[in-house]
């Protein structure tokens, strides 16, 4: 049998080219897959042309399957179409995700698209086709043919890889997820409240409050894709159908069952746009070879060398989720726990519970055992809970592993998780552990997995009419809520925005920001916030309600030391006897390193560094908190998990105190020396942080006329006098529109004091990465990232503060201030030290001289450049505003004021300075067009001597540049590369002479740090 296709060119023909389009011969093409279709004897195949659909969310033209399988895919496209250029459309890259096997045609050109192969043919040409007496060609004929039996012949390979089906999931799930996301927005807009809104609702009013919609369409999506492949499971190797769905989910997941009837309403018209995606992923399961497959997915003894494949469930959903949406697993802190780590946390619970508590069978004693997994996700904490319970059991005995899973691992092991993927996901790896351990759940028996949101309670009395089960779920959740509970663990989100938001959760998360009953008085206490912060307070509350109880969970290490966790630190200490937090570092925004210097990496794919806590609640239980650290790789890392328990680990008992209770050891007796040193918010009467615009991009420029021009186009008026210069980044002076009215935060009671020569002192009060280098001067408005640390933004520190003598403007409008004392007038300005008078009373007393503010200034500026203060009191000076020794020796005042005068003089670039030494420091030879491309620090030997270069592009440099100059960083920026990359693209042709003095600034500041700290190093 051959392709007709002389008929089939004859058909085409009978419609004239202006009027074809990709719609009116599309019968015609049809036949001819379907000629092509019945010459393939090996299978029985079906051409199905699928009706039209909106844009959004149309499936391929024609789907081409058999009665198990889908074999691919056909899109026709308009007979003038270049195919060429069709096949980089969006619309054709998502089919390719669909299908490996997809036919690309115009009527006349046939692609055929099998992986990253591409096979294109044509029939004839668009002329042929106009020309009536045309006959074909037999030999591009054959050559068509060849190519559409080649297509029809692709048979698909059973799935057995659980890793294929999750990729085929995902793809059909985010297809799912955005008809059901526009679909509400449509119901919600239009005021038309149909099923899907009503189910939306539902889980709005009684799982999350916060639920978005968007949240809700990638939630439920999930739900339906993995519900399908649930009733796939229990199928028994039958084909499942969109009718027989229901059937095949077991009773012991009623609210999945109830969920799953809404595949009932996609007849309905508003709903049948979708159909054809549910058709997919039913045909996706069918084709599923069982026997394999759950061979692949079962859960394997451990072994020391291989722990991942202990849990085949949780790379199924992490693969799955990072196809689906890698972004969206991110937002959520969806990321799986290491199971050495869940190990090792289940093990230390055990322990406490069998010599601490004095229970003989730990885990297993079901009479007192209660546990808590109170951030579920997809059940990892609860099946180590499930093996280590089962493991301690003969295999001898079976009707006693019975009776132990019937009464205590289906009556006292409860999970939280609000997400309802993971909560599918839960219940279905916890039954088939069972299953696979001889246990089938029976009749109305369940898991105690609930699908709620932890930190919100609710009404038990409210009812859900259309959903019975979702009303129970809630119920039975709040139950568990108010009922006692020994044992909480698991691993809760870090979600530093965090949605959850209820009364009951905010007005319990006010404890943490007290201390010794003061308030905190932090500017920005958002990490107290933090999803994981309200999981540990909803722990601790439950612990408060009872006599006994033990946490072991993993989490975000911040809450450890971060000055603004001390009310929390100090809370936690009120609440347990014994805490023993297990740091395992790997914070890269930290830029940790091992002790040794080698790198240290997180257990977790993020950037956040995590500790595992393990706290203990028990009337009469002697006090002690104890901490250790894991470094290293996470190999290492989760070796040592494996290796050790809580009698194992050497840990450090800590003695927290006032002010912040720190939970990591630190050297007491260095600690009380610094703490006696002057804090710089105690010099100072004024401080603030620097000035926030909001948009960067629209109120700072390079150039004053560009800045214009932007004001001008979005304001429609621009007043000169509000521009001024900000210190955007060390050394880097910008201009900024300084609109009080318009920039997000102005501080302009303490901006109004840059005026009259004044300056400022800029540090931080906490850092993150490295040591502290966090200290700069500017006489400009600085920006709140002057000087970068992921701990907050840049503190400015005035001099003076000036007040208005005879009614100066300060950008526009006079604001007089009032002085504090040690009045000065001077240029129309009565000018007052920014000093405290009890740090003016200390110096005047300290040194029996008054010494000038600026000499003050320089000395305090000269001990923050000290390497050996920087150095010594690096863990303290990671904890709040520094704190300034003064040296009882008044010569060694004075010069080291002298010595910090002169590089403020320095960093100010106030003026020009010889640098006659430095001369050939710097030196720009090569001429061109001075575009910044790429800076590039290289050493070059030329005819044996070595040459130091700063590249900005490939062939202009900046010659005699050293490597610690290079190097030096101030704040978190390494100053001579961030000031090129921010102008990468730009000519800095007049910035040269700029760059060379910055240069040998930073240079002469190398240098006189080291004679900084030559005066410093014996006594500081």
């Amino acid at each position: 049998m051959k392709i007709d296709f002389k008929t089939y060119i004859q058909e085409l023909q009978q419609v004239s080219l202006d009027q074809l389009t990709e719609h009116s011969q599309r019968s015609v093409l049809e036949n001819l897959l379907k000629q092509a279709a019945q010459i393939n004897q090996t299978q029985k195949i079906t051409v199905l042309q699928e009706p039209k659909r909106k844009e959004n969310y149309g499936s391929p033209d024609f789907k081409i399957f058999t009665a198990s399988a889908i074999i691919g895919y056909v899109e026709n496209k308009k007979i003038t179409e270049n195919l060429d250029r069709t096949l980089q459309s969006e619309q054709i890259k998502k089919y390719r995700e669909l299908s490996k096997n997809l036919l690309l045609t115009n009527y006349i050109d046939f692609v055929w698209i099998r992986g990253e192969n591409i096979q294109s043919e044509s029939l004839c040409s668009l002329s042929d086709i106009e020309n009536k007496n045309y006959k074909g060609d037999e030999e591009k004929q054959e050559k068509v043919e060849q190519l559409l039996l080649n297509f029809f012949s692709q048979v698909p390979e059973k799935i057995t890889n659980p890793d294929h089906l999750a990729l085929a999931l995902a793809v059909r799930c985010r297809n799912l997820k955005d008809f059901i996301y526009d679909e509400l927005e449509r119901q919600s807009k239009q005021n038309e409240q149909e099923r899907l809104y009503d189910l939306y609702d539902a889980f709005k009013n009684n799982i999350f409050s916060e639920l978005s919609i968007a949240e809700f369409a990638d939630a439920f999506a999930q739900m339906l894709s993995y519900g399908m492949f649930l009733a796939g499971l229990n199928a028994d190797t039958q084909a499942i159908s969109l009718d027989s769905v229901k059937k095949y989910i077991p009773s012991s997941f009623q609210l999945i069952k109830e969920l799953i009837h809404f595949l009932d309403e996609l007849e309905k018209p508003e709903y049948q746009e979708t159909k054809w995606i549910i058709d997919e992923i039913i045909a996706i399961i069918n084709h599923i070879e069982w026997a394999t497959f759950q061979q692949n997915m079962s859960f394997k003894k451990r072994t020391s060398e291989d722990w991942d494949s202990a849990d085949p469930y949780i790379y199924f959903y992490e693969t799955f989720l990072a196809a689906y949406d890698y972004k969206l697993r991110k937002a959520k802190g969806v990321y799986y726990t290491p199971p050495q780590a869940v190990n090792f946390i289940v093990r230390a619970i055990d322990e406490i519970l069998t010599h601490t508590f004095q229970l003989p069978n730990g885990l297993a004693e079901h009479k007192q055992v209660t546990v808590l997994d109170f951030a579920t996700g997809t059940g990892t904490f609860l099946l180590e809970i499930f093996r280590t319970v089962l493991e301690n059991l003969p295999q001898q005995n079976p009707e006693k592993r019975k009776l132990l899973i019937k009464e205590h691992l289906l009556q006292n092991l409860y999970g939280f998780e609000y997400l309802i993927a993971p909560y599918t996901v839960a219940h279905l790896k916890l039954s088939q552990f069972l299953k696979e351990n001889g246990y089938e759940l029976e009749g109305k028996e369940r898991l105690q997995v609930y699908l709620t949101n932890t930190l919100e309670p609710v009404n038990r009395q409210v009812r859900v009419p259309f959903m019975p089960q979702l009303s129970k779920e809630t119920q039975s959740a709040q139950a568990i809520k108010d009922k006692p509970i020994l044992v909480i663990t698991g691993n809760p989100p870090y979600s530093y925005a965090s949605k959850n938001n209820s009364l009951w959760i905010s007005n319990k998360i006010k404890d943490y920001y007290k201390v010794d009953s003061t308030k905190l008085n932090e500017r920005n206490p958002k990490g107290l916030q933090d999803d994981y912060v309200k999981f540990i307070r909803f722990a601790q509350d439950k612990m408060d309600r009872v006599e006994q109880g033990v946490v072991g969970i993993i989490t975000n290490h911040s809450f450890l030391d971060n000055p603004t966790f001390r009310g929390m630190r100090q809370s936690l200490m009120s609440t347990f006897n014994q805490l023993h937090f297990i740091d395992l570092h790997g914070n890269s925004r930290k830029k940790e390193t091992t002790p040794e210097g080698r790198k240290d990496e997180n257990i977790f794919d993020i950037q956040q560094g995590v500790c595992i806590s393990i706290l203990v609640k028990k009337k009469g239980l002697k006090k002690g908190i104890f901490h250790t650290d894991f470094w290293g790789s996470r190999k290492e890392k989760l070796k040592l998990c494996v290796e050790n328990s809580l009698k194992t680990i050497e840990f450090t008992e800590l003695q927290p105190n006032a002010p912040f209770y720190l939970f990591i050891p630190q050297n007491q007796a260095l600690r009380e020396q610094y703490e006696h040193f002057w804090s710089i918010k105690d010099i100072f009467n004024l401080n603030s942080v620097g000035v926030v615009t909001g948009n960067d991009e629209l109120f700072i420029d390079f150039e004053e006329k560009n800045l214009q021009k932007k004001i001008r186009e979005r304001f429609k008026e621009y007043h000169k006098e509000l521009t001024t210069s900000i210190l955007y980044r060390p050394f880097d002076v910008r201009k900024l529109y300084y609109d009080a009215d318009k920039i997000e935060r102005s501080r302009k009671n303490i901006m109004i004091n840059f005026q009259d020569k004044n300056v400022a002192l800029i540090s931080v009060r906490q850092v993150a990465e490295g040591i502290f280098n966090h200290a700069f001067i500017t006489s400009f408005i600085p920006n709140f990232r002057a000087t970068l640390s992921n701990k907050g933004g840049a503190f400015i520190f005035p001099l003076y503060i000036l007040k208005n003598g005879v009614e100066k403007t300060f950008f526009g409008v006079a604001e007089p201030q009032a002085p504090y004392g040690n009045e000065k007038e001077e240029n129309g300005f009565i000018k007052t030290e920014n000093f405290t008078s009890a740090f003016r009373k200390f110096i005047n007393q300290q040194y029996q001289k008054h010494y000038n503010p600026e000499q003050i200034l320089g000395y305090i500026y000269a001990m923050l450049h000290s390497e050996t203060y920087r150095t010594k009191y690096a863990d303290f000076l990671k904890m709040d505003f520094p704190h300034i020794p003064f040296t009882k020796n008044q010569q060694s005042f004075e010069h080291l004021a002298v010595l910090g005068e002169e590089l403020i003089e320095r960093h100010l670039m106030r003026k020009n300075f010889a640098f006659k030494e430095l001369a050939d420091l710097g030196n720009y030879p090569v001429e061109g067009d001075n575009v910044v491309v790429k800076p590039e620090f290289k050493i070059i030997n030329i005819q044996g001597k070595t040459h130091q270069r700063l590249y900005i592009n490939p062939t202009q440099y900046f010659e005699t540049v050293p490597k610690e100059v290079y190097e030096f960083y101030i704040g978190g920026y390494q100053v001579l590369d961030k000031y090129l990359k921010d102008r990468k693209g730009r000519s800095i042709a007049e910035d040269l002479f700029h760059m060379t003095e910055i240069i040998k600034i930073i240079y002469f500041t190398i240098k006189q740090m080291e004679k900084i700290d030559e005066e410093t190093k014996e006594w500081i």
